[in-house]
């Protein structure tokens, strides 16, 4: 066995040794018919313990900051404009792919399989379906492209605003009715809406030619 030789302070010394005729008292109380260890074995056994210890707190601190950094990730992607997909797995709920994605990356990372259950929570919760997220991503462009009409309206009545006196008031008015009209089959501004912008670019035209 090997011979680890520690210097330590008298009054350590003196602590240390307080501590063990407190054990060896317990130790006779609870355990009448056996002698208590050496002072030096259990001054090994209790170095090796504190040191088991400490280190199994470092691995717990680097366990937590691992999953902080996922849980970061994950809860970071949708603020950003990224999607968590769940794609969907012949013959598996969802909820067993995220236990079986999630028991990977604790193994990949080599973290303990405790850890895995808080990551399949963080996956269940945030992802969703393929077809969750193309929706998603089809009423965004769908805003866009509602936006870029209602601008090109705007832009075409004051383009025809401004050629009224060339084009007449029958031609000019029948532009703005036949944007409005196109508008309106597209479910993009309601018949109500249609008619007010028409009638006020009627009274528009009648302003100028006032």
């Amino acid at each position: 066995m090997p011979i680890i030789n520690i210097n330590i302070s008298d009054e350590e010394q003196r602590l240390l040794a307080d501590e063990y005729k407190k054990m060896s008292i317990d130790w006779l109380r609870s355990k009448p018919a056996t002698v208590p260890p050496a002072f030096e074995d259990w001054l090994g056994a209790r170095v090796t313990a504190s040191a088991r210890q400490a280190t199994m707190s470092d691995r717990e601190v680097e366990e937590i900051r691992c999953i902080g950094a996922i849980e970061k990730l994950i809860t970071s992607l949708r603020p950003h404009g990224f999607g968590l997909a769940q794609l969907g797995k012949r013959g598996a709920e969802p909820a067993e792919c995220a236990e079986e994605l999630a028991l990977g990356l604790v193994a990949e990372l080599g973290l303990s399989r405790t850890r895995a259950k808080r990551v399949q929570e963080l996956l269940e919760y945030y992802s969703k379906s393929a077809r969750e997220i193309a929706d998603q991503a089809q009423v965004s462009m769908t805003n866009r492209t509602y936006g870029a009409l209602h601008e090109a309206y705007r832009e075409l009545v004051e383009r025809t605003a401004r050629a009224s006196a060339h084009l007449g008031e029958d031609k000019a008015l029948g532009r703005v009715e036949g944007a409005v009209a196109m508008l309106v089959s597209l479910n993009v501004m309601n018949r109500q809406t249609a008619k007010e912008k028409t009638e006020a670019f009627k009274q528009q035209a009648r302003e100028q030619d006032t």
